[in-house]
């Protein structure tokens, strides 16, 4: 099992399909495909499956800013570093974040609720 588990997150980390691992999960820049266009597997399970995405970015932004800005301000460095550091970072990482947020949370989903298909590839 855990090796399944880090084969989905693997093709999460891709921006591949959770399911099969080959179709691609976006057409290009932030465009997402409806479906996996090699196995048909709908991306978007129901109104508002990405409120998961959404959280599993926010977590990702605030540990990366928390691991950079802690050890400064432990340090005693001044605010005005962190504050250099820390304002633009709040708001590139979730920006750069959110295509890998929507994969990892389409893997996330798939490992809690497995579909029996799923094994077949």
């Amino acid at each position: 099992m855990l090796g399944w588990a880090l084969l989905l997150l693997w093709r999460a980390l891709l921006l591949r399909c959770p399911r099969c691992g080959k179709g691609k999960i976006y057409r290009r820049g932030y465009t997402m495909h409806e479906a996996c266009p090699v196995c048909g597997w709908r991306f978007e399970r129901e109104e508002g499956y990405w409120t998961g995405a959404m959280a599993v970015n926010l977590v990702a932004t605030e540990l990366v800013i928390v691991a950079v800005i802690f050890p400064l301000a432990v340090s005693g460095a001044p605010a005005a570093p962190m504050l250099i550091i820390g304002l633009p970072a709040t708001v590139l990482l979730p920006i750069l974040g959110y295509r890998h947020s929507k994969s990892f949370w389409m893997t996330i989903d798939f490992l809690l609720n497995p579909t029996p298909e799923m094994f077949n590839y």
